[in-house]
């Protein structure tokens, strides 16, 4: 099976109301994970504390599983997402240019 099929394996079988709410605490994890390390270090980055990092990475791995069933379950296609995406890049480099 590829991720792809995967993915739509475990979405088609848990379903919408389920997966969301599963995303939800996936990115509560992350928000947890980041925060821990800006606790421990004061907001500066120390990357050589790897277990604080590979906690970070695993978290990110969770929620990008979690948003692609989303995505999937709801139809949302790449050509789709990447044209907002874009949209809210430029946006915010045209902010960052007004700085």
């Amino acid at each position: 099976m590829t991720t792809e099929q995967k993915i739509q394996y475990i979405a088609d079988h848990y379903g919408y109301e389920p997966q969301s709410r599963q995303l939800i605490e996936e990115m509560a994890e992350l928000t947890v994970a980041i925060n821990k390390d800006w606790r421990k270090n004061f907001g500066a980055i120390d990357w050589s504390a790897l277990e604080r990092r590979d906690d970070i990475v695993e978290e990110i791995a969770d929620v990008t599983i979690m948003l692609e069933q989303i995505k999937y379950l709801l139809g949302v296609g790449d050509g789709e997402l990447s044209k907002i995406i874009e949209q809210k890049l430029d946006r915010q480099i045209e902010r960052i240019k007004k700085e």
